[in-house]
C-alpha cells in the first residue's frame, strides 16, 4: 500500500516517524488530537506576555490624560507641568528604546534561547513600570530615560517570538497560531482602556501611580508562569507528553540551529522581497502606533468624552482589532491550506484588507464632525488592521524560517521609528491648540487622519506589487544539506500537518 511505502521510507527518519504511524491510529482521532494539549498553553502564555507588554506600553497614555499626573494650570516651576510637545516626547520615548533593541535581541536568541530573552526582555520592563511614577517627579529627562529602558526591554519580544511560536506551531496552523499569540496585545489594550481611567481616577494606591503598580504585579506572576513552563524546544519541555513531542517534530517546519556567522547579512539586505514586507510594516505602523498612542488623547480633547468614559468607549477599537487578527489568521490558513489562493497572494489579499480599506475610512474620517460615524468608521478600520498579522508578520517567516527572528528584528525596528514619529507628529499638530478650540483641535486631527491615511495606501500597494512569501534561496545558508532536501522537508511539515486532520 502507499501510506505503508510512505511509512517504510520515513521510519529511517526517527522525526517523521511517529506522525504517520499515528495516522493510522484508527478512524475518528487524528494525531493532533491525540498528541495532547500543551503547546496551547505555549500559546496561552505568549498572549499573556503581549498583553503586559501592552499594558506597560500605553498606561503612560491614561496616566497623562488623568487629573493628578498633570497637575491643572501649573507653572514651569512645579512638577509635571508638561507642555503638548513634552507630551508627545513622553509617548514617542518608549520606541526609542524599543527600536535599538529589535536585532541585537534576534541576534542573542542565538546565543541564549528565544525563550529567555523573551522572558527576561519583558521582566526588565516589568521591573521598570514600578519606578515611573517616582521618576515622573524627579526629573524630566530621568523619566524620559526611564520610559526608553521599558522600550529596551520589550524590544526583543516581537521578533523572537517568532522563533518560539515556529517550534510549538503545526505548519498549517501557524497564522492561526501567530495571530493567538500576539493577538493578546490588542486584549491588552482593552484592558487597559477599561481599567484604566477608572484606576487613575480612583484614590486606589493615589490614583495615577496606580496604573504601574497594578499593571506590574500583573507582569511578575507572568513571569513566574513564563520560567517555569516555557522552553524553545518541545522536545526539552518537562510538561509536553512524548506523543505531542512527537507530533511537533513532524509537523512544524524544520528548524537548523543558527549560528551568528551563518547568518546572511548581505542577501538579506539586498533582498527587494525583504524590503518589500519592511515597508508595509513600517507604514502600517506609521498609522497604528500614532492612533494607539493617542486614542485616548482624541476622545477627551475633540470627542468630549470623560476619562472615565472614554476607556470604555476607546476599548472597542481594540476588540475589533483583534477579532480581526483572529479571523484573518483562521481565514488565511484555510485559503492556503485548500489552495484557493497562493500563499503569496493570500499575504497579499491580508495586506489590502489591512492597509488598503482602513486608509479610505480614515480619510472619509478626516471630514467628518459628527462623534457617532467617526466611531464607527474607526471600529471598522481598525477591524480590517487586524489582518495586517497574517501578512507582514507572518511574511517574515515565510520568506525565512531559519531567520526569521532576525528579519523581524530589521523590520519592527524600522516600525519602531515610525511608531517615534506619529505620537511627536501629532504632539506638534496640536503643541500651540488651546484645548477649549475644538474646531481648530479637529482640524489638526484631520492631517493626522490623513497623513495615515496616505501611507498605509502606500504601503499596501507596494506590497502587491513587490511582495512575495516563497521561501528565499539563502534561508538554506550556512545548513549541510542541499537546499532541494530542506525545501522538500518544509513541504512535508505542511502536507503533513494539512492531511493529519489539524
Amino acid at each position: 500500500m502507499e501510506v505503508d511505502g510512505k511509512v517504510e521510507e520515513v521510519e529511517r527518519d526517527d522525526i517523521r516517524a511517529p506522525l504517520l504511524k499515528g495516522a493510522q491510529r484508527g478512524p475518528g482521532r487524528t494525531p493532533a488530537q491525540s498528541a495532547g494539549w500543551f503547546r496551547y498553553v505555549i500559546v496561552v502564555l505568549l498572549s499573556y506576555g503581549f498583553i503586559m507588554d501592552y499594558l506597560l506600553r500605553i498606561n503612560i497614555s491614561f496616566a497623562l490624560d488623568s487629573d493628578g499626573m498633570i497637575p491643572k494650570n501649573c507653572t514651569k516651576n512645579e512638577t509635571r507641568c508638561w507642555s503638548q510637545a513634552k507630551q508627545g516626547y513622553v509617548l514617542s520615548s518608549f520606541f526609542w528604546g524599543y527600536w535599538f533593541t529589535q536585532l541585537p535581541g534576534a541576534v542573542i536568541c542565538c546565543y541564549f534561547g528565544a525563550s529567555k530573552v523573551f522572558g527576561l526582555g519583558l521582566l526588565i520592563a516589568i521591573l521598570a513600570s514600578f519606578l515611573c511614577p517616582l521618576i515622573s517627579g524627579i526629573n524630566f529627562w530621568l523619566f524620559i530615560a526611564l520610559r526608553l529602558f521599558i522600550g529596551l526591554g520589550q524590544g526583543v519580544t516581537f521578533p523572537v517570538a517568532l522563533n518560539i511560536i515556529s517550534s510549538w506551531a503545526p505548519a498549517a496552523q501557524f497564522a492561526t497560531f501567530t495571530a493567538l499569540s500576539s493577538g493578546g496585545q490588542y486584549l491588552g489594550a482593552v484592558l487597559a482602556n477599561s481599567v484604566s481611567g477608572l484606576l487613575a481616577s480612583s484614590g486606589f494606591l493615589a490614583g495615577w501611580p496606580s496604573l504601574f503598580y497594578v499593571y506590574g504585579g500583573l507582569g511578575v506572576l507572568w513571569a513566574l508562569l513564563w520560567f517555569v513552563f516555557v522552553t524553545d524546544d518541545p522536545s526539552n519541555s518537562y510538561w509536553a507528553s512524548s506523543a505531542e513531542k512527537d507530533y511537533l517534530a513532524a509537523s512544524t517546519v524544520p528548524r537548523k540551529t543558527v549560528q551568528i556567522s551563518e547568518i546572511p547579512w548581505k542577501r538579506i539586505l539586498t533582498s527587494g522581497k525583504f524590503w518589500s514586507t519592511c515597508l508595509i510594516h513600517t507604514c502600517n505602523g506609521y498609522g497604528y502606533f500614532m492612533l494607539l498612542s493617542d486614542i485616548p488623547k482624541f476622545m477627551v480633547e475633540v470627542l468630549d468624552y470623560d476619562i472615565k468614559d472614554s476607556g470604555f468607549i476607546a476599548s472597542v477599537p481594540y476588540i475589533m482589532i483583534y477579532l480581526g487578527y483572529i479571523s484573518a489568521g483562521y481565514v488565511s490558513d484555510i485559503l492556503v491550506k485548500r489552495e484557493i489562493l497562493s500563499k503569496t497572494w493570500t499575504r497579499k489579499w491580508c495586506g489590502l484588507c489591512a492597509m488598503f480599506l482602513p486608509a479610505i475610512l480614515l480619510f472619509i474620517m478626516a471630514f467628518l464632525e459628527n462623534n457617532v460615524p467617526i466611531l464607527i468608521l474607526m471600529n471598522i478600520a481598525m477591524y480590517f488592521q487586524g489582518f495586517a498579522n497574517p501578512c507582514y508578520y507572518v511574511n517574515y517567516a515565510d520568506l525565512s524560517p531559519r531567520f526569521s527572528a532576525i528579519l523581524c528584528g530589521i523590520g519592527n525596528g524600522l516600525c519602531a521609528v515610525a511608531g517615534i514619529l506619529g505620537p511627536i507628529f501629532v504632539g506638534l499638530l496640536v503643541n500651540d491648540v488651546d484645548l477649549h478650540d475644538h474646531a481648530k483641535l479637529h482640524q489638526r486631527w484631520k492631517i493626522a487622519f490623513i497623513s495615515a491615511s496616505a501611507v498605509w495606501m502606500f504601503g499596501s500597494l507596494q506590497f502587491c506589487v513587490f511582495g512575495s512569501a516563497e521561501v528565499q534561496s539563502w534561508n538554506s545558508r550556512g545548513v549541510n544539506m542541499e537546499e532541494e532536501e530542506e525545501e522538500e522537508d518544509y513541504r512535508f511539515a505542511e502536507e503533513s500537518s494539512r492531511g493529519f486532520g489539524i
